[in-house]
């Protein structure tokens, strides 16, 4: 690869190109983040940084933290980052192997021209004071315009120029917003936010729309993100008058809500895509700032076409499938043989021999085996006694559970609760 890089003094005019092309600031960096030159020289700094290397600098900062600690194998590809003021950056670390070394940043941009209006409930989800909002409205009048799609297109340039090396816009789009490891929580979900599903969509064509969740109901990722890019920022709708944040907070919910239907259209279990549409939207509410809930809204997306995904490598027939869905919403309950055929509308001896064929366990031993699988989960809370998960799961005596647990997972469940650090 090193053979088909570019000589040294074509990186100046590799940016020249960029900044002509797409009239937006260049910079390039040192290996230790000094600025070796800017075009244009006389770019202003926004108001939230004193001066331009300080810009660089917190922008360089994000970037670090952000596409290093979480997928450092991305680190050839370039990154486009969005402030929580809506500026949009395209970093690149130079590969090794040319001649000049150090990092690219290319920005800020906008994605979409920013009215008074607009600018004002942004500035106040900031708690910026009104003194300074005029500062800030001629400083977004000096930044150019280039649509989020635009601008992959403008990086998939400068890496082609660079390298010699194709990019193609799934890898970018892949790259660069979906590899954000999921945020950890220690809460259950809770089904009170569940009200927040009935906001409104987008004012688009909805075909669009019906597009971009089809993909999502074919378990399809990389159709996905393309699809997501078709949209425009002029398209979304504006369901907060008050505040720009709440505004996205609400388009990402109503999103969501719209992708658990199709994730179900598309097989997934419906407590399971519930479940996954819950814990999305919790996490969005915490969220402050613009960029942090686009970037969920689309994890989330993302997240429901794998799901999808997975569910389909079992190829599963929808009898079965449907029979897996009514163990996995009622393991809390009795269930029958009789109760199955009742549901999958089949005589009960065909059923256990559909089921057996499809998925190599008897109806009574998967329902044993996804038993076992909840009370491993429910073992992760020390405050519910081991005698107490066998009598929720149905289980005759705790001997018959222990027996019934070591058969799945080689170990006593006491011995299962000790290797989790917890006591019974």
């Amino acid at each position: 690869m090193t053979k088909d890089l570019m000589m040294p003094l074509e990186i100046p005019y590799i940016c020249t190109l960029i900044y002509e092309a797409f009239r937006i600031p260049v910079f390039h960096l040192d290996t230790s983040g000094g600025l070796e030159y800017a075009l244009p020289a006389n770019f202003s700094a926004p108001p939230s940084a004193k001066d331009t290397p300080a810009m660089l600098a917190a922008a360089l900062r994000h970037a670090g933290e952000t596409k290093e600690t979480v997928y450092p194998d991305a680190a050839s590809l370039p990154f486009i980052y969005t402030t929580r003021y809506l500026e949009n950056f395209m970093i690149w670390r130079l590969p090794p192997g040319l001649h000049t070394a150090g990092i690219l940043i290319v920005g800020p941009s906008i994605s979409v021209s920013l009215t008074p209006e607009n600018t004002a409930s942004l500035l106040r989800d900031h708690d910026i004071p009104s003194t300074r909002h005029e500062q800030w409205l001629n400083y977004y009048s000096t930044l150019p315009v280039l649509s989020r799609m635009r601008l992959y297109h403008a990086a998939i340039l400068l890496y082609t120029l660079v390298t010699g090396h194709p990019l193609s816009i799934n890898e970018l789009l892949i790259d660069t917003r979906t590899m954000n490891a999921l945020p950890e929580t220690d809460t259950s979900p809770d089904l009170d936010v569940s009200y927040r599903r009935e906001q409104t969509w987008l004012h688009h064509d909805p075909m669009l729309e019906k597009s971009l969740f089809l993909h999502i109901r074919n378990g399809d990722k990389a159709a996905l993100l393309q699809a997501h890019m078709s949209f425009s920022e002029e398209q979304f709708g504006l369901l907060s008058r008050k505040s720009q944040l709440r505004s996205k907070k609400n388009l990402a919910i109503s999103s969501i809500t719209l992708a658990t239907r199709a994730a179900i259209d598309g097989g997934l279990f419906w407590e399971i895509a519930y479940t996954l549409s819950d814990w999305h939207i919790q996490h969005i509410e915490e969220l402050r700032d613009i960029p942090a809930v686009e970037n969920a809204q689309m994890m989330a997306l993302c997240d429901f076409a794998d799901h999808v995904k997975d569910n389909r490598r079992s190829r599963l027939s929808r009898t079965a499938a449907l029979c897996q869905n009514y163990i996995f919403n009622h393991l809390y309950e009795e269930l029958s043989l009789d109760r199955l055929a009742e549901v999958a509308g089949l005589n009960g001896s065909y059923l256990s021999q559909l089921f057996k064929k499809e998925t190599g366990f008897t109806i009574s031993d998967y329902i044993q085996r996804e038993r076992i699988e909840e009370a491993k989960r429910l073992m992760d809370s020390s405050s519910i006694t081991l005698s107490d998960i066998a009598s929720r799961l149905h289980f005759n005596d705790q001997s018959y559970f222990t027996k019934v647990f070591k058969k799945y997972t080689g170990v006593t469940p006491k011995q299962f609760r000790n290797r989790q650090g917890l006591y019974n």
